[in-house]
């Protein structure tokens, strides 16, 4: 059971620094000479972890951005839920 919660835990924290990267780019899609980052999700074992942020090069699309913060809060509610005691 500690590996489950280590691994939820892990899954936590990489979706919180996701959901960051996400904030920042749409906070900055009028900053001239502003370029979109994402967060690279590696495996651990167990777990997940956030590897690096890179820059794509690339400027911010609203939308790519929306599907991102869709994707990160879709995991982190699975993982918060895995986590959280049973409710009786």
């Amino acid at each position: 059971m500690i590996d489950a919660l280590s691994i939820a835990g892990s899954a936590l924290a990489a979706q919180t620094i996701s959901l960051a990267v996400t904030a920042d780019n749409v906070a900055n899609v009028t900053t001239p000479g502003f370029t979109a980052k994402q967060a690279q999700l590696v495996a651990m074992n167990p777990g997940v972890a956030v590897g690096a942020i890179i820059d794509t090069g690339q400027s911010v699309d609203l939308a790519d951005q929306m599907i991102n913060l869709i994707l990160a809060k879709t995991a982190y509610e699975a993982a918060a839920a895995f986590s959280a005691p049973p409710i009786r």
